[in-house]
């Protein structure tokens, strides 16, 4: 490799080398259509994608640290709301009120594997406002006197799920599909969040690292300028290096959570493909046609034919290597054995296969939501986030819309006939625990 070499651009699918001179410690710099990957050597990679036709700019920026990397659920909450309570010499309201001033949102957040601040703002303040939002990663204060008003918040957080079974019942299907331990909640665990102190949480924010940080930015912006500003954010960032937790067998089967309310809430789940998987966008459009919206099967034949519930619906949710395919329903007490029943048994049927008809309607549902989502910079910017999460590659949205047009009829009957629904887990909330006859679910019922 020439470190001297000039820079320069090929159009297409093509790496290039860039000036050291210029930006020190450059691993790899590769451009797709407008989407431009630069690596540092410390880990930090950077991504842009230049739409010229937007005045908003999206940013989203990543850790690897979430609540299953972690020894302590709930620090990872905890941290989310610590991080806002200022950063270099700034206070709280100094630092939030710089980022008002220049007219940008943000968000923190944490979750499963990893802790995440995002943005919007106008494209030229962009250059301004990337700094401040680096201080949540790298520079925040974590003050010690901050730290019982967070985990209030956190713990308020956790007290409204009383409020909303159809959440606690999600979060269940979850605690008990995955293994451990990511099956943990991001809400966190109370006694976790009640015994964290300043210097485990101070810990785990040094481990921050930029080994393994992405950085996604999205609009009318110069990739190079970013990357030189996000240099000078980055020089001195390190961080301790983490290793990666054991996992442990999930507790699947059936579970009740008994509750005295007036309505039972289900949820069951099944292995589906990981992203970049054979067989993702075949499993993506048989369950769009499955259980989406009032179009879906699952909704004729539950609600409108059988009047059984007043909600249901079935998602594909694709990660790297925990994929499910979910399903939930709201019904009564009473109606809620049929309903599982019914529900199992329509989803025996879409294994039979589906008509040209709902796959056409499947196809065009999908891609106009791809473009729809593309014509914002927020959602595309979270749309090349999980790509590169999911598979290390982020993608244009014509992209997307050729891998789409690539899945035939055939091929998803195809896939749909060897598709196999075992080792399911269900889990229901409600005052009574119901009967399930049913070899898709591996283990017997239990009560917490």
């Amino acid at each position: 490799m020439n470190t001297n070499a000039t820079v320069f651009v090929v159009k297409k699918n093509t790496n290039f080398y860039c000036n050291t001179a210029t930006y020190t410690a450059v691993c790899s710099l590769a451009t797709m259509n407008n989407i431009t990957c630069h690596t540092f050597e410390s880990g930090l990679q950077v991504v842009t994608e230049k739409i010229s036709s937007v005045k908003t700019v999206a940013v989203n920026w990543s850790v690897r640290s979430g609540v299953a990397t972690n020894e302590h659920d709930g620090d990872s909450v905890l941290l989310s709301e610590l991080v806002q309570r200022g950063a270099r010499d700034l206070t709280a309201k100094q630092h939030n009120d710089a980022l008002e001033l220049l007219g940008a949102k943000r968000q923190v957040e944490c979750g499963i594997e990893f802790f995440r601040v995002s943005g919007v703002m106008l494209g030229k303040k962009v250059e301004t406002v990337l700094p401040l939002l680096g201080d949540y990663l790298m520079n925040a204060t974590l003050p010690e006197e901050d730290l019982a008003a967070c985990k209030s918040l956190c713990m308020q957080s956790i007290q409204s799920l009383a409020d909303n079974p159809a959440r606690q019942v999600s979060i269940a299907l979850g605690e008990h599909h995955h293994s451990s331990p990511y099956n943990r909640s991001t809400y966190g665990d109370p006694a976790s969040i009640e015994s964290a102190s300043i210097r485990r949480l101070r810990s785990v924010y040094g481990s921050f690292t930029p080994d393994g940080s992405v950085l996604i930015v999205v609009g009318d912006i110069e990739h190079d300028k970013i990357v030189s500003v996000v240099e000078q954010i980055a020089n001195c960032w390190d961080g301790a290096s983490r290793i990666d937790p054991l996992e442990e067998p999930p507790d699947r089967g059936v579970h009740w959570i008994k509750q005295e309310t007036s309505q039972s809430h289900i949820a069951i789940a099944f292995d589906a493909p990981n992203a970049n998987e054979d067989g993702e966008l075949q499993e993506s459009i048989a369950i769009s046609i499955f259980g989406g919206a009032t179009s879906g099967r699952l909704f004729t034949q539950v609600r409108q034919r059988r009047s059984l519930c007043y909600s249901v619906s079935a998602h594909y949710a694709s990660s790297k290597n925990r994929s499910t395919l979910r399903i939930h329903a709201g019904t009564t007490p009473q109606r809620a054995d049929e309903t599982v029943s019914v529900c199992l048994d329509q989803l025996n049927e879409l294994r039979m296969g589906i008509t040209r008809d709902e796959f056409d309607r499947a196809v065009l549902r999908m891609k106009s939501r791809t473009v729809m989502r593309g014509e914002s910079t927020p959602s595309r910017a979270s749309m090349l986030w999980i790509d590169h999460h999911s598979t290390g590659k982020p993608k244009t949205l014509n992209d997307r819309l050729c891998e789409i047009d690539s899945v035939t009829y055939e091929s998803v009957n195809e896939w749909l006939e060897a598709r196999v629904f075992d080792q399911g887990t269900l889990v229901t909330l409600g005052p009574l625990q119901i009967t399930v006859d049913n070899d898709l679910f591996c283990r017997g019922a239990s009560c917490h």
